[in-house]
């Protein structure tokens, strides 16, 4: 069954005694955001999404080239207009994560396109999508729009989401957003692949990772 022209983003906030969220087949477009319990070692890494393009797309060890143009860009403008007095610091592209990511959406692509997260210790965001190529800053835009459901607080904590709203937008919840906008995160890598039906999986990877437990994002 076909699903032209359609964009589902999928956050999976898990904890270890919940076990793992994982989908074989994702349904039309879809995202996810990863969860870290304090103290770092405990980070947990859900299941989810991501996109594998052809082998040219794109080159992680030449910088911010091809599909990932804008994607920095893209990311520390929705930072910028987070509602905090003292401002979230920009981002930079890392190489060697693009270079991770990329490889991850390699794999899922390779392995029949479902929505796994890696174990990789980074944050991670993933995106997939069938019938539409979107642009770097359309992938990050959709996960910011969680922005709509989210009301501030402690991560899973004093925070809340609203999940009538996030699913109303193809949405899991509002780990993408929170990911994007994590203010110690530092770095950034994505990388973008196509698996066999067509369908684009995105990867972003971010160092220190973000979505910790208890923590609020900014």
């Amino acid at each position: 069954m076909l699903y032209p022209l359609l964009r589902l983003s999928l956050s999976c906030s898990l904890l270890a005694s919940l076990g793992a969220c994982d989908e074989s087949r994702p349904p039309p477009g879809e995202t996810d955001a990863a969860v870290v319990v304090d103290p770092p070692d405990a980070y947990v890494v859900p299941t989810d999404d991501a996109y594998v393009g052809p082998p040219d797309a794109f080159d992680p060890g030449a910088g911010e080239t091809g599909r990932m143009i804008g994607m920095t860009e893209a990311h520390n403008r929705f930072r910028a207009m987070a509602d905090t007095d003292v401002p979230i610091p920009a981002l930079v592209w890392d190489t060697d994560l693009a270079a991770v990511a990329q490889a991850y959406s390699e794999e899922l692509a390779r392995s029949g396109c479902g929505l796994t997260h890696s174990s990789n210790g980074y944050g991670e965001n993933l995106y997939w999508q069938r019938g539409l190529s979107p642009d770097a800053a359309e992938v990050v835009a959709g996960w910011h729009a969680e922005i709509a459901c989210y009301d501030f607080g402690t991560f899973m904590g004093s925070d809340s989401c609203d999940m009538a709203c996030t699913s109303a937008m193809n949405a899991s919840g509002c780990g993408h957003y929170t990911q994007v906008v994590w203010r110690t995160t530092r770095r950034l890598g994505c990388g973008v692949a196509t698996c066999s039906s067509g369908a684009e999986i995105w990867t972003c990877n971010y160092d220190p990772p973000g979505n910790y437990l208890g923590r609020e994002p900014y």
